[in-house]
């Protein structure tokens, strides 16, 4: 096997893997951060497309209101998530159980609240 041209990940120093971390995580963090905190403070919701085309997170209906300040903590949630996953693979976070599994807990309250969003619109 050829030697790649990319150093291997413990040859990185921290500052460089911690940066190259928040580079990968950051647009679907801040994306969804940006979607959830407009729909909490305006209490409206355009149609959000998912990740298949024709598919929609919430529906393809605008929410208003409570509907759609729920679907706004439901993507702070999934914002928290990606950022959850950064700090999971940071060089910083310990063993612990909380690092190892919070990703997956704040995706299953995503998608339970989803659930919940979808029943209210």
């Amino acid at each position: 096997m050829r030697p790649s041209i990319f150093p291997s990940d413990d040859s990185l120093p921290t500052w460089l893997h911690t940066t190259l971390l928040v580079l990968v995580v950051s647009p679907f963090s801040l994306m969804t951060l940006w979607w959830g905190v407009g729909a909490l403070v305006s209490g409206y919701l355009e149609p959000l497309a998912g990740p298949e085309f024709g598919q929609f997170f919430f529906g393809p209906v605008a929410l208003h209101g409570a509907a759609a300040r729920l679907a706004g903590f439901a993507l702070l949630v999934l914002s928290g998530a990606f950022a959850a996953i950064a700090v999971r693979f940071s060089r910083f976070a310990s063993d612990s159980g909380f690092t190892r599994f919070a990703p997956w807990l704040l995706l299953v309250l995503f998608i339970f609240v989803s659930f919940v969003v979808s029943t209210l619109a």
